[in-house]
């Protein structure tokens, strides 16, 4: 088959894929940063490839530059992948990324082209460069993608680029060997690129570029699926855990204490302006409230701890290996803080605090649901005591009475549980 066969179909399949990432990163808006990075990638393959074909300006130029002048497209092609790649999975990029590698890359083609007019020389070098690039990326990237879905989800994604890198090796090695047997197919210096004599450069990197799009759709399927999973598990107006998740780890955790019997404590905060500033100010100005206690409150928890946000405006607090006096202890902690983080709206300085709940157990014989519902009687009872207050609320299972009182205290007379008439006793 004719070379400038070869050509016309990565220069057609590199258009199309100019075309499907452009969509994406576009009118769809899946991850537009990164699909915006591929979409150069392609671009740059596309001018690599056109440089090739039988153009006035281009055939001007020495064979071998024309080469090289193609190759330094794929060498730009390569760079860009590898920096869409680190911004897809919010890595650091790498100093192969750096705006100055291709300068570097640009100069040593040029010598290359000029000391050596056979091409394989030209080849050697860029199918260097390429696996050194995409090396050094993906070594970086994995880490984070084994995180995100796990080791073997993450070597498969990964699969495309390693095969890519393993065809510029076999490029490599074919290019050395032309280079021993005196540069050519024929055994003789070949002209670079006269009639595009080696076939099989072109279809390696015909091939090499469709892997690396499978490979980034394949990242980029991951990166969809995490953002499906922060979407079911994860409330979206403050990026905490949502019920049905905080549900699911309680129930989890009430397994655990089965085997390390550990007290467990849940805090609920309900914050004391909010429904005045949905009235006064809007809703926009208490989702921005509910943020706010959401972040301060969120800086000052332990990695094990666990925040979540109601569909009633309440954030819940699980501590792990916490009884109900350090819980208290990070509840007034938490008071203090929030006092003294403002909230800033529209140019004001708006005060903020909590009323807290505090309720913990020891055994698994007390199930999620009580537990929750005992620091919500305690934040009840911090309401309507005029806010700002932490109370903690303990529940007997033997005589079945709920008691509510301030940190510290001793419990007062025992009323209703909370499975019965409520807190009549407040």
């Amino acid at each position: 088959m004719n070379a400038q066969v070869w050509v016309q179909a990565l220069t057609l399949g590199s258009t199309i894929a100019v075309l499907g990432w452009a969509l994406t990163a576009g009118p769809l808006r899946i991850f537009s940063r990164a699909s915006r990075e591929f979409m150069g990638f392609n671009t740059l393959v596309l001018l690599g490839a056109l440089s090739w074909l039988s153009w006035p300006l281009v055939s001007r130029l020495p064979q071998a530059y024309g080469l090289a002048l193609g190759l330094l497209g794929m060498l730009a092609g390569v760079q860009w992948l590898c920096g869409g790649m680190h911004k897809l999975q919010s890595t650091q990029g790498s100093y192969v990324v750096s705006p100055f590698m291709l300068p570097v890359l640009a100069s040593l083609m040029a010598v290359v082209a000029w000391l050596d007019t056979s091409g394989q020389s030209l080849a050697l070098a860029s199918f260097s460069a390429c696996v050194w690039m995409l090396g050094v990326s993906v070594q970086q990237v994995f880490p984070s993608l084994m995180a995100q879905a796990g080791r073997k989800a993450a070597r498969w994604v990964l699969l495309p680029f390693a095969l890519a890198a393993t065809l510029w090796l076999l490029g490599m090695c074919r290019s050395a060997w032309m280079l021993v047997q005196g540069g050519g197919p024929d055994g003789a210096p070949s002209a670079a690129l006269s009639a595009l004599q080696d076939e099989w450069q072109l279809v390696v990197w015909l091939i090499s570029w469709g892997l690396l799009n499978g490979g980034l759709v394949g990242m980029l399927f991951l990166k969809f699926i995490e953002k499906i999973r922060e979407l079911s598990t994860e409330d979206e107006l403050t990026g905490a855990l949502n019920v049905r998740s905080f549900m699911a780890l309680l129930n989890d955790e009430r397994e655990r204490l089965r085997r390390t019997p550990q007290p467990q404590s849940v805090l609920t905060c309900e914050i004391d302006q909010l429904a005045a500033l949905n009235k006064q100010l809007g809703f926009p100005a208490g989702d921005a409230a509910l943020r706010h206690a959401t972040h301060v409150i969120g800086r000052h928890l332990r990695k094990t701890d666990r925040l979540a946000r109601t569909l009633n405006g309440e954030l819940i607090l699980f501590l792990p290996a916490t009884p109900a006096v350090g819980a208290t202890l990070v509840a007034e902690r938490t008071q203090t803080v929030i006092k003294t983080h403002p909230l800033l709206w529209n140019g004001q300085s708006v005060a903020l605090s909590l009323s807290m709940g505090v309720s913990s157990r020891d055994t698994p014989a007390m199930d999620c649901e009580t537990l929750l519902e005992l620091s919500r009687r305690g934040v009840e009872r911090a309401r309507r005591e005029g806010g700002a207050r932490v109370r903690v609320a303990r529940f007997d299972g033997a005589t079945q009475d709920l008691s509510i009182s301030p940190p510290g205290a001793s419990p007062g007379a025992p009323v209703p549980s909370a499975s019965g008439q409520g807190d009549r006793g407040a």
